[in-house]
């Protein structure tokens, strides 16, 4: 449990919507707010776009309004602003990817807070009323450490180079244990040298074949599966989309949420055979992190480290 905290404010950070809801159910003393972001979409490049960027990455991906998200962003933004003068700040976030990188902006966001953190292996919202007020209590107070591993983190992951993650890939760090998995499953989404798949197309081509063709069946498994990359229905089935609408097609999409149905094609049975590489038959135009890879710059994964194609 965290010590010494005499502020008499507490504002708690939530990473959803359903977990903030049951805290507030459980009477777990403060203000509780969700963080709406999808850092694991589109370029995440900080600078004067920053919120412009954000905004029409988010609008287009998930086809909402731009002038409501970028409205939305803007006051979120404006609101970690004053955090570090309103009390305590107690993160809760989950070990998947999705959660991890929002956690490490927040950490390097909003470091001069008093900050404490829920930072737990399993979906936050399963633990119940009585579990989160556990969780709660059990809190742990973010040291300098893990700031200062939050910002070296950040810069790597929004670098237009993505090697720079490698030597996080072969470092243990005591400060947030998760950290070197969840950066493997970021790297992981680069495309593999086998045959040029990201591992969440990979995964979903897997299902697919495997007769998982309706989307609500193949999202339970693409969730269920371990590790996991945290992916709301709408974040998945923006990349089936993408795997839909490419030149030469993996897949075929009929259909929209909830009830869409995906089928493999030729071509996605031979890319996922190791036959065909996605990337010579179709040119990427793809954000991850701060890495645009291009027909130009492109880079690979081989399951231990990211290298630029030759």
């Amino acid at each position: 449990m965290v010590a010494g905290h005499a502020v008499a404010a507490v504002i708690h950070v939530h990473n959803g919507d359903i977990v903030a809801a049951v805290a507030k159910r459980a009477d777990i003393p403060g203000e509780h707010i969700v963080f709406r972001e999808s850092l694991v979409t589109g370029p995440v490049v900080p600078g004067e776009d920053w919120i412009e960027t954000r905004a029409r990455t988010i609008a287009a991906a998930h086809a909402q309004d731009l002038l409501r998200v970028r409205t939305d962003l803007l006051e979120q933004e404006q609101l970690l602003e004053s955090l570090p003068s309103r009390g305590e700040v107690v993160l809760w976030f989950e070990h998947d990817l999705f959660c991890l990188v929002h956690l490490i902006y927040l950490l390097q966001r909003i470091g001069d807070a008093d900050m404490s953190l829920v930072w737990y292996p399993q979906p936050l919202s399963e633990s119940g009323e009585h579990g989160l007020h556990v969780l709660y209590e059990a809190r742990e107070e973010v040291t300098r450490g893990m700031l200062s591993v939050a910002r070296d983190v950040w810069r790597a992951y929004t670098s237009p180079d993505p090697t720079d993650l490698n030597s996080w890939l072969r470092r243990d760090t005591p400060e947030l244990p998760f950290l070197r998995e969840g950066l493997a499953l970021h790297a992981s989404r680069f495309p593999s040298d086998t045959n040029g798949l990201g591992a969440i197309e990979q995964r979903a081509l897997t299902h697919i074949a495997s007769g998982f063709t309706d989307f609500a069946t193949l999202f339970e498994h693409f969730s269920d599966e371990v590790p996991r990359f945290g992916f709301g229905d709408t974040e998945l089935f923006r990349h089936l989309r993408v795997l839909a609408e490419r030149p030469v097609p993996l897949i075929t999409l009929n259909g929209e949420l909830p009830k869409a149905i995906c089928t493999i094609t030729p071509a996605g049975e031979q890319v996922l055979r190791g036959e065909a590489d996605d990337l010579a038959m179709n040119d990427p135009d793809l954000w991850l992190g701060g890495a645009h890879l291009t027909r130009e710059t492109q880079w690979r994964w081989n399951g231990t480290n990211l290298s630029a194609a030759s």
